[in-house]
């Protein structure tokens, strides 16, 4: 028999303690393990123990105020995953920390403490995940289902019927429906009514959620809505009508103290600004190490092949629509410019490309210079590809949503280029089209999406018959 009103909501601060209790003891568990794995033995003297005592009191401080032991119910699984590890991350970092403080680190194995860390960092988002996805079957078959009651009309009203239809696991069931302007029509649901029938519906007849999807321009049936509430117990969400606008990342904030619904905003803030430029530093070093050779060899070659330097400087917009200072190296010719503000691209054949360049524009070989950029913080590794000043203010008129691809920094490879779009724009509908993947990569950002587009790019966006 299904579960009513959600019965894990009822015990919420017991599952909370349940899993603060559960971390707890995989911590410990991984510190036995990687002694035995250490010294043989599953057995911690005194000192380890104490250690394992600190590194849990840090870290049940830290995942609470991640807020890990809240309801994930509508949560995503990468976002409670990736904030574990920033939690088990920092966690490390003060415990190291405090050892070398207290000048007690050499009473440590440092291949123990690198082990228990390391098989936490991997058996606590299993845990995590698993409790998840268990709590998600039991959900999709009818237990700790949450009652919605549906207020609005329209598409955003439709949309969160069958969000809630469409998936089961997340544990919720429209009963109801009330229509602001006129009553909808669904016969699976248990009930649909008009507005002023909403009051007596929700004293009679008991729900857990209220979602509201009536549009702000519609103000006098908002307030009617929540005067129809007052008396009710449930939990009332809004739902703003923001399908049909091309925002990104919604969601909300508070700012000193005031509630603001976030329409449209950059991701890369907080933690995750930290961590894209601690990926940026990491393999863009790396990489930069490992290409040195060839790019001194490449130097060299466009020297000897074409006067000129071997560098090619350009103004390009960045992040925030500033400008900066982009480096290639040279594949053309030196040439004069057409006319002040106007650039033009490069074609195929392009006469002006010398025989070096146009490998290197193949190979993508031109662009290893921008590992620079990317130490210098004004470029990343992945991200939407910059753009001249000139061709900036040309598409920015022409293409809707092109400002947006500036919330983040540019990159020198991107979702797009790993997709096939490569070459010249021509036409505002192949630019149109770079920027929808660019939009979809903003949205959907996270390092593993990064590590798949940089993957991708090694072995399969390197050469592109566009590349030109």
């Amino acid at each position: 028999m299904p579960l009513q009103r959600g019965r894990l909501k009822e015990f919420s601060s017991e599952v909370a303690f349940l899993q603060r209790l559960a971390d707890a003891l995989l911590v410990g568990a991984c510190a036995y393990a990687a002694a035995w794995l250490r010294f043989g033995a599953p057995a911690l003297d005194s000192a380890q123990g104490t250690a394992v005592v600190i590194a849990l009191l840090i870290a049940n401080f830290l995942f609470a105020e991640l807020g890990l032991y809240r309801s994930w119910r509508a949560g995503s699984i990468g976002h409670e995953v990736g904030l574990l590890w920033v939690g088990w991350g920092a966690t490390f970092l003060l415990f190291t920390g405090l050892l070398f403080a207290l000048k007690t680190g050499a009473s440590y194995s440092r291949l123990w403490i690198g082990t228990w860390f390391a098989l936490a960092a991997a058996i606590l988002p299993a845990a995590h995940v698993g409790l998840r996805l268990g709590l998600r079957w039991l959900r999709s078959r009818g237990y700790n289902v949450r009652t919605v009651c549906l207020v609005g009309d329209g598409e955003a009203a439709a949309r969160l019927r069958d969000l809630a239809g469409s998936r089961g696991g997340l544990g919720f069931r429209v009963v109801a429906w009330f229509g602001v302007h006129e009553q909808p029509v669904d016969s699976s649901l248990e009930h649909t009514g008009r507005l002023p029938q909403l009051g007596s519906y929700v004293e009679a007849m008991p729900v857990d959620e209220v979602w509201v999807a009536v549009p702000l321009r519609d103000e006098q049936f908002l307030r009617d809505t929540f005067r129809a509430l007052r008396h009710s117990a449930a939990n009332v969400r809004y739902a703003p009508d923001l399908y049909g606008y091309e925002l990104l990342n919604h969601a909300v904030s508070e700012i000193g103290g005031v509630t603001m619904l976030d329409l449209s905003v950059s991701p890369m803030e907080g933690v995750n600004r930290l961590l894209k430029r601690v990926e940026d530093l990491l393999l863009g070093g790396l990489f930069l190490a490992l290409a040195s050779p060839v790019m001194l060899l490449i130097a060299w070659a466009i020297k000897l092949g074409s006067p000129g330097p071997a560098l090619f400087r350009q103004r390009r917009i960045g992040w925030s629509g500033r400008e900066f200072v982009i480096y290639k190296f040279r594949t053309m010719r030196l040439h004069e410019q057409q006319a002040p503000g106007v650039l033009a691209q490069a074609t195929r054949e392009d006469p002006r490309i010398t025989r070096l360049g146009r490998f290197l524009r193949r190979t993508s070989l031109d662009e290893l210079p921008q590992l620079i950029n990317v130490l210098q913080g004004s470029m990343s590794l992945v991200g939407p590809r910059p753009h001249a000043v000139e061709h900036h203010e040309l598409y920015i008129e022409q293409v809707p949503s092109y400002a947006a691809r500036h919330m983040v920094k540019p990159g020198i490879t991107g979702y797009a280029q790993v997709a096939g779009c490569r070459g010249e724009t021509d036409t505002p509908e192949k630019m149109q089209r770079r920027v929808e993947y660019d939009m979809l990569y903003i949205q959907q950002w996270s390092l593993a999406l990064d590590l798949k587009i940089i993957f991708l790019t090694l072995f399969k966006g390197l050469v592109h018959k566009n590349a030109y």
